[in-house]
């Protein structure tokens, strides 16, 4: 009997100390990227496409392999300087967009790469300093959830 105590005793400080070396048990994202951060829109171009790449790094600490379902972007403008047709608070994204890879492995850590479309309308005329500050926010949804991960702010800004 008291050898099973001493080895449950050993068990349950094995695990207890096993802490930082086991992972957390979560799908850990960190380290958002967008490029460009700020694009200036050319002079008489109406719905010029452009794209923002971006990325996050990826730490998946779950027991199981995770899919990547979906990606998605929401946008919200946070900030204007100059004369606009939108104003402070309006929102806007993007659905399906490009990303990958598709799975991340149980254990495993990587990079996840997206594309997401943009477009901008100048007609010139511009006698001030113009430009609109974007919050971008990343959906993700996976097989073990939804994440949402903060991009850096996007400028708009116009010739």
């Amino acid at each position: 009997m008291i050898r099973r105590w001493i080895a449950l005793a050993i068990l349950i400080g094995a695990v207890g100390a096993c802490g930082p070396f086991c992972g957390n048990g979560k799908l850990n994202l960190s380290n958002a990227r967008l490029n460009p951060t700020s694009f200036t829109c050319p002079v008489d171009v109406t719905d010029y496409s452009y794209s923002l790449k971006g990325s996050f790094d990826a730490d998946n600490q779950t027991s199981k392999s995770i899919a990547i379902k979906a990606m998605s972007t929401s946008v919200t403008v946070v900030k204007l300087a100059g004369n606009w047709g939108i104003k402070v608070g309006d929102k806007s994204g993007a659905n399906d967009i490009e990303f990958s890879p598709k799975n991340l492995n149980s254990g495993s850590k990587g990079t996840i790469n997206f594309t997401t479309p943009w477009s901008c309308t100048d007609v010139g005329n511009n006698t001030v300093e113009t430009y609109a500050d974007f919050k971008v926010v990343l959906t993700m949804e996976t097989s073990n959830g939804t994440y949402k991960v903060d991009l850096p702010n996007h400028r708009m800004k116009m010739a």
